[in-house]
């Protein structure tokens, strides 16, 4: 792909990706062929912000997880977040943001090959 291209997904995917992780999808953008760039283009992501919020106001009935597509962690976090105190929808809205960054990252990557 070339640097302009790939200059170009960079940006628009910067605010859904995790940080640390730009430089290991600028390589594999600079890898992929030229057909792949359409379909990058088109790739809709999970806002990460949404996903916190959801998680500050929603995320003891598990909304947050649902969200960014944990079914399996959203019905736990329903049924028996109550059950630790609600210790884990609190701590969960720390790494709820990140997950959502990660799994956008996932489906570029899954894109690319």
């Amino acid at each position: 792909m070339t640097t302009e291209k790939v200059n170009a997904l960079i940006t628009q995917f910067k605010n859904h990706i995790p940080d640390d992780q730009v430089l290991i999808l600028k390589n594999s953008l600079a890898s992929a062929s030229d057909d792949c760039y359409d379909n990058m283009i088109a790739l809709t992501f999970k806002n990460p912000t949404t996903t916190l919020l959801l998680s500050i106001f929603l995320g003891g009935l598990g909304v947050d997880r649902f969200y960014i597509g944990d079914t399996g962690l959203g019905v736990c976090k329903l049924l028996f977040g109550w059950v630790t105190g609600y210790i884990w929808p609190i701590v969960d809205i720390f790494f709820s943001y990140k997950k959502t960054k990660e799994k956008n990252l996932d489906k570029i990557l899954s894109a690319i090959n």
